[in-house]
């Protein structure tokens, strides 16, 4: 639809121009038409120097028409081409402040390349560098050719250098933490200088000297100044040790070696590291001592009044009589006696045992091998800490080796409290279950009973 302009008269109020119902027809209709505009509709703002869109997360896409290009004073956007309208112009990104131009994570900034990410910058293709080379930390992984200087002012990892003419380092060099200087290789302040060959290399030195003090030489180490001692130390409580050793002279702890009459020779500390060393009748390997001739015992011996101790406990300097046994006097010291209870077909043992209140299966209370005992006598204390409640009993128990018989009888408890009744709250059984016999207990209400006993099995 064409613009309709509203007639105003020749002059003021002379009755010739649109009436004011004719006059806001026409006002609505060129806003109806201003507002069905694609540019209008559209979720394009264009509110000062800010163009934006209102939909959300939506692209705001410039397309010309047919081969037309969008154009701006000196730069043209043809497809995803940009270019220069004017002959000979640079395209100029310039960020703004310490920014960069970033573009697929590679930084620009003034004369730097840099990686968004602070990772490594690749280049996968030849490089070819007219200048000079100057680099901080670097890899490269494949052959480096420069033809004119290359620094190196951090540090980097070079697969294959290659260097076609003489190369000179003048003045100190540093490479890491080592310098060299015409033939001294020294290292930075207190640093170490470690010489380590690869997998199973190693570093070969024809003749070392050591502080001018130390000299190795093929298989002879010796020392360089005249009258100086020879001195090995072990760091604390380490020692020197020695696989094998000839000596044509001089002395170990005062005893002489070397001279003609031999003499016996004490040492304050001998250390053997061959694995085993053999003392007339006697064997000592690691940490076992054995006798090595056939069925000869081994015999520890205190001197005079002394006796043999063993981890600190101090064993009887003679035998004791017959059918007693050793003590201990709780200070290390043990001695022979003679105990009012050793038995020959019986033993004494005591346990204890939780019969469960939430189970209704008899349970465990102990077992004994029916392969070495026939019939076990228990003395049982049964304790009901829930209903305060304690019970006192006897059990035998004998088997045929297929099946157990028990007796219970001898009852004492506290009953009511007062002992005026009986509280029975376990029901003693037993049975054979594979090699051994066991005596069982089931609870008859819902509280755990602790079982302790005393128990005197005898011998098939």
């Amino acid at each position: 639809m064409a613009q309709e302009v509203i007639n105003i008269g020749a002059q003021a109020d002379d009755g010739t121009g649109d009436t004011i119902r004719r006059a806001g027809i026409i006002i609505n209709n060129n806003f109806t038409e201003l507002y069905a505009r694609p540019s209008v509709v559209s979720d394009i703002n264009v509110i000062q120097n800010n163009i934006s869109t209102t939909a959300s997360n939506a692209d705001i896409v410039i397309k010309p028409s047919g081969t037309g290009s969008v154009t701006f004073p000196a730069i043209t956007i043809d497809d995803n081409n940009i270019k220069t309208t004017r002959s000979n112009d640079d395209i100029k990104l310039v960020p703004s402040g310490s920014g960069r131009v970033v573009v697929d994570g590679l930084g620009f900034t003034q004369t730097s390349i840099v990686s968004s990410d602070s990772s490594i910058v690749n280049i996968n293709e030849n490089l070819i560098v007219d200048g000079s080379i100057d680099t901080g930390a670097a890899t490269f992984t494949s052959g480096v050719t420069a033809n004119s200087t290359m620094g190196v002012t951090g540090a980097t990892t070079l697969s294959t250098l290659t260097v076609s003419g003489t190369s000179s380092f003048v003045g100190t060099t540093t490479f890491d933490n080592l310098l060299f200087n015409d033939n001294i290789i020294s290292s930075s302040s207190n640093a170490d200088i470690n010489l380590t060959p690869g997998g199973t290399g190693v570093v070969n030195v024809s003749n070392l000297t050591i502080d001018s003090s130390v000299n190795l030489t093929d298989n002879i180490i010796k020392v360089t100044r005249s009258n100086d001692d020879f001195v090995l130390s072990a760091n604390g409580t380490g020692s020197v040790q020695i696989s094998k050793i000839d000596m044509n002279a001089g002395a170990v702890d005062n005893t002489a070696i070397g001279v003609d009459t031999p003499a016996a020779g004490t040492f304050t500390t001998v250390t053997i590291t061959d694995p085993t060393l053999t003392v007339d009748g006697v064997t000592i390997t690691d940490n076992e001592v054995t006798a090595n001739r056939s069925n000869d015992d081994i015999e520890l011996t205190g001197s005079g009044t002394g006796t043999v101790a063993v981890n600190g406990i101090k064993t009887p300097s003679s035998d004791g009589s017959a059918g007693q046994v050793l003590q201990t006097d709780g200070s290390g010291t043990l001695s022979f006696f003679t105990s009012p209870i050793l038995f020959d077909h019986t033993e004494i043992t005591d346990g204890t045992a939780t019969v469960s209140g939430a189970s209704s299966a008899a349970q465990v209370i102990d077992t004994f091998a029916h392969a070495s005992f026939r019939s076990c006598k228990y003395i049982l204390q049964i304790s009901d800490a829930t209903a305060d409640r304690y019970r006192l009993i006897e059990a035998n128990v004998t088997t045929n080796g297929v099946s157990a018989f028990v007796s219970v009888f001898a009852g004492v408890d506290n009953g009511a409290g007062d002992g005026s009744s009986v509280y029975d709250t376990l029901d003693i059984t037993a049975d054979v279950s594979g090699s051994d016999v066991r005596l069982l207990g089931q609870v008859n209400n819902t509280n755990n009973q602790v079982v302790k006993f005393v128990r005197r099995p005898i011998k098939v």
